[in-house]
């Protein structure tokens, strides 16, 4: 299996160490290709709203050398792991930074074919509350590109780092990741169809590219997937 991972941060501190747990168990149960990404030091700079990838030029967005990587990663693994510690209640800034570069294969734009297959897993942690609000963010984004299963976990540490947690609590906490990767890992490979959510939203769009509602990039790409005579992804 290939795993690719997003770090919301280039710090190897809470959501670092919660990750290596997920690891852990996904080494136990199987062979496993890891590509890794701290979003910081790749250099996403902030989406600057110029419309190109929207137009149907992603290659020539002015952080292409950065993003398209990435991106090209994603598409090449079988399961995503996002990973970011919560800041003021949500994601960290080089997350958000990250996803705003891929509104052009939101479903209303031009979906990978791909992406319908994967599951993905959305971790944080933080020092107390949001990460149930910075889990849903990343989440979101997911549910537009067509991810097929999203599992998401969220770690409240109550103590000033990792290595600070009490054992018993941790424990609570390490049982509670390797329960979600398990989940996580029985998906990986299947070919379930995406959840009803993740289907009628592909229908809806459909229906509105037939009704030539978006841009003629949009059009042209539906039309070549064979997805407005009827062919589905899924």
């Amino acid at each position: 299996m290939k795993i690719c991972i997003l770090y919301g941060s280039p710090r190897k501190k809470n959501t670092y160490a919660a990750v290596q747990v997920i690891k852990e168990q996904l080494n136990r149960l199987g062979k496993v290709d890891y590509n890794e990404y701290f979003l910081q030091t790749e250099s996403h700079d902030f989406c600057c709203g110029c419309y190109t990838c929207i137009e149907g030029h992603e290659e020539k967005c002015p952080h292409a050398a950065h993003v398209q990587p990435v991106i090209q990663a994603m598409r090449d693994a079988d399961g995503l792991i996002f990973a970011t510690p919560v800041y003021v209640m949500d994601m960290t800034a080089q997350m958000k930074a990250f996803l705003d570069h891929t509104g052009y294969f939101y479903m209303v734009h031009r979906p990978y074919p791909e992406m319908f297959q994967k599951s993905a897993l959305v971790i944080s942690t933080a020092a107390g509350g949001g990460t149930k609000d910075a889990n849903a963010s990343i989440a979101r984004s997911l549910k537009h590109w067509g991810v097929r299963r999203i599992f998401s976990c969220g770690i409240s540490i109550f103590a000033p780092g990792w290595d600070a947690i009490p054992p018993t609590r941790k424990q609570s906490i390490e049982k509670k990741l390797r329960h979600t990767t398990d989940l996580f890992w029985r998906s990986l490979g299947t070919k379930k169809r995406p959840t009803l959510h993740t289907r009628a939203l592909f229908f809806v769009m459909r229906m509105m590219q037939k009704k030539k509602a978006g841009t003629s990039a949009d059009a042209a790409y539906w039309s070549r997937q064979g997805w407005l005579d009827g062919k589905k992804p899924f």
